[in-house]
């Protein structure tokens, strides 16, 4: 799986940045962190659906399992959202077994990202987040229905 950064969460996690082509690729994400009332809010967004993945309370020590929090959260909107337990497998099965990282390219994706955080946030503060768990899987169901869904 391919992670996009921006230079906020490049600059918090440190990783080794691998540049690849993730043109049409069903396994880049982009991934964005903020703080919010002094805790880390981390929002990934699927590059081709623009399905979003939201984390509030993120520490550096969870950021270590990224893949697996990922994976979690992932499988659990997907069955959230009416995806069969056959079509969640399919996909996680067939995804690369390790994260890569790389800084962003395209504008566009970097917009709707900046959009998917600004909702995140009022999904947030209307609706409250979650103390005892850091997958916010309420505003994780509603992202993908308030952003763009435009193609690029």
């Amino acid at each position: 799986m391919h992670i996009q950064c921006t230079k906020a969460m490049l600059d918090y996690i440190k990783p080794n940045i691998s540049e690849q082509d993730t043109d049409n690729d069903i396994y880049a994400w982009h991934a964005h962190l903020v703080k919010r009332s002094r805790k880390n809010l981390l929002v990934c967004m699927h590059d081709l659906s623009r399905f979003t993945l939201v984390f509030y309370g993120v520490k550096k020590s969870d950021l270590k399992e990224l893949y697996q929090m990922m994976c979690v959260a992932m499988a659990n909107s997907m069955f959230d959202t009416g995806f069969t337990p056959e079509e969640i497998h399919a996909y996680l099965d067939k995804q690369p077994e390790a994260l890569t990282f790389s800084k962003t390219k395209n504008r566009t994706l970097v917009a709707r990202l900046n959009k998917a955080v600004e909702m995140t946030d009022h999904v947030l503060s209307t609706d409250g987040y979650y103390e005892d768990v850091i997958e916010q899987r309420h505003a994780s169901l509603f992202l993908p229905l308030l952003v763009n869904l435009k193609p690029s």
